[in-house]
């Protein structure tokens, strides 16, 4: 089983209150992800609670089959849809990929 995970930094807002909606509405879409793509095979969106200026805002957690589910995931035309939205949101992301 392949585990990829992504946290994401937001653009900075105006508020807390406008900080955590944005996080909410990329948390739905990413969760919306599930739905679409049949070789996901479970899905998990947090939000950060602890304030730290080292901290992302959100990180996902997706786990595949295998290599190849991963990679039909990468080019499908939902992510391909939320990649394109979240540049909106997110001024920076980092990610890891490991066997399961």
């Amino acid at each position: 089983m392949l585990r990829h995970i992504i946290m994401f930094k937001l653009k900075e807002s105006a508020n807390k209150i406008e900080h955590l909606k944005a996080a909410e509405v990329i948390k739905s879409k990413l969760e919306d992800l599930k739905l679409q793509i049949p070789e996901i095979k479970t899905l998990e969106v947090g939000i950060n609670v602890i304030e730290v200026s080292w901290a992302f805002d959100l990180v996902l957690t997706i786990d595949f089959e295998n290599l190849a589910d991963f990679e039909i995931y990468k080019i499908h035309p939902a992510h391909q849809a939320f990649i394109e939205f979240n540049k909106q949101y997110s001024s920076a992301k980092a990610a890891v990929d490991y066997i399961v």
